[in-house]
């Protein structure tokens, strides 16, 4: 009866959810795993634990091992919730996987599979995104990223970085450079600004926009303005890298280099500004407008707006 109803159940949830992800042609290729699944019947817990001692401890650590939560797979039927029910391999003696579910990296099962099984019972709030989210456009594993028969490194902060370079080389030297956010203390981690199961925002970001993305925690950048920097309300990494940059505070260039992208017809004439910090009729005198006691913020502080009635030029 059990091995009935668990056959009805795995074809039922599998040909709805493949159906509602555009799946469906996987079933196909999963149909020789589902036609030993219904020979196999269930053999309990213990008699998993019986050989696979070390995964049964570390299981004991994960939320699917607390078998006291009736959401878990341990409190329904342990690890044949998800493996498939386990008689043959038991029979084969450990040998032959006989049709139980793997989700190892060089096993027989696709990615979408896989996945699918993930998602019969991960659904809503930060998954309503997966599909079509940029690791599922890179068919990449729930099993990729998360361990399930361990702590899972992903949801501890202090580790959580460590598995997103595992990838993400790039950002991981980012983090090095002499300005940076907290990230190698574990202060700021990549799920606080990333959804990694999908966005509502660029670069699968938690927020709808970069700023608001920022505003989370630089409330004080939000607003609103009496005088606004239009750069600044626009987005944020158009002057900061939020990885790390080798310029302070993050910035994409030193100042003044960063201001005059922008603000290239300031002149001497005319805006009191020092002559040889902005001649650039004088070769010699140019050189000097890069010279890094000359900033432009030393005088226009407030860069993200001012409330100020004589604020106009962003000044303090």
């Amino acid at each position: 009866m059990r091995r009935t109803a668990y056959t009805l159940a795995v074809t039922v949830w599998r040909a709805l959810l493949l159906l509602g992800l555009g799946l469906l042609p996987v079933v196909a290729a999963g149909a020789e795993q589902l036609a030993a699944t219904e020979a196999a019947e269930f053999m309990g817990a213990d008699i998993c634990e019986a050989c696979h001692e070390d995964i049964a401890a570390g299981l004991g650590m994960n939320p699917h091992g607390q078998s006291a939560d009736p959401r878990t797979p341990s409190a329904r039927d342990g690890c044949e919730s998800c493996h498939g029910p386990g008689s043959l391999h038991v029979e084969a003696d450990g040998e032959s996987s006989a049709g139980m579910f793997s989700f190892h990296p060089v096993s027989d099962e696709t990615t979408e599979l896989q996945n699918a099984a993930c998602l019969a019972c991960h659904q809503g709030k930060a998954l309503m995104h997966w599909q079509a989210s940029a690791h599922d456009n890179e068919d990449t594993a729930c099993s990729s990223c998360h361990t399930v028969h361990l702590p899972d490194r992903v949801l501890e902060r202090t580790t959580q970085a460590e598995v997103c370079y595992g990838c993400h080389r790039t950002i991981r030297a980012q983090t090095y450079h002499a300005s940076t956010h907290p990230i190698r203390a574990a202060k700021v981690v990549c799920s606080d600004c990333h959804n990694a199961h999908g966005g509502v925002g660029p670069a699968e970001l938690v927020h709808l926009s970069v700023n608001e993305n920022c505003y989370a925690c630089h409330a004080e950048k939000r607003g609103p303005f009496l005088w606004e920097h239009y750069p600044a309300t626009e987005d944020c990494s158009l002057c900061h890298r939020v990885h790390g940059s080798i310029h302070p505070y993050l910035l994409t260039r030193q100042g003044p280099q960063l201001c005059q992208q922008c603000h290239q017809d300031i002149r001497a004439q005319g805006r009191q500004h020092v002559r040889r910090f902005f001649d650039f009729s004088d070769p010699d005198a140019a050189r000097d407008r890069f010279i890094v006691g000359l900033n432009c913020m030393n005088c226009h502080s407030q860069v993200h707006g001012s409330n100020h009635p004589s604020g106009a030029y962003l000044l303090r």
